[in-house]
């Protein structure tokens, strides 16, 4: 009898500081999102206007994408000048009261020509950190491949 009365006892408990941390919140705690602006320069070394569109997202420490808002189509010139893109809003930090982290962004570029006879790029490049590609520049090429011109753009530091 006092056997059953102490497993009893015991399930209560377990059961009544369950309830309590629940109750409390010792779970996960909510991600706090840092966005900032990210500056990008591209370089045109194909002798024609380019074009670049580019899209993405960061992903948070828990898994999620968060989009940041597309730049649209944005002329590089063809005469091989600088051209500094701004993509706004992009996530880079995530914090909690525990922990603060950077969270990683995919920036996914399509890349076109006013000359129809060249091949649209369509190339991702990922960043561990807000600053990766904040320092370098983007080259866009012409490329022969398979007897076809295709765009490509590299990154540079």
């Amino acid at each position: 009898m006092k056997q059953k009365r102490l497993v009893s006892i015991i399930g209560m408990l377990v059961v009544l500081f369950s309830t309590l941390f629940m109750i409390i919140g010792c779970g996960n705690k909510p991600f706090n999102y840092v966005k900032e602006n990210i500056s990008l320069k591209f370089k045109n070394e194909t002798g024609k206007t380019c074009y670049v569109e580019i899209s993405g997202f960061s992903s948070s420490p828990n898994g999620d994408e968060i989009a940041f808002p597309a730049v649209l189509k944005t002329e590089i010139p063809a005469d091989g000048t600088e051209k500094t893109i701004t993509v706004k809003d992009v996530t880079v930090i995530a914090k909690n009261s525990d922990h603060t982290h950077n969270c990683k962004v995919k920036f996914s570029m399509e890349t076109t020509s006013i000359d129809a006879n060249v091949r649209t790029s369509y190339k991702s490049f990922y960043a561990d950190t807000k600053d990766q590609y904040s320092n370098g520049i983007f080259h866009i090429k012409k490329e022969v491949q398979g007897g076809n011109q295709q765009l490509i753009v590299e990154f540079t530091n």
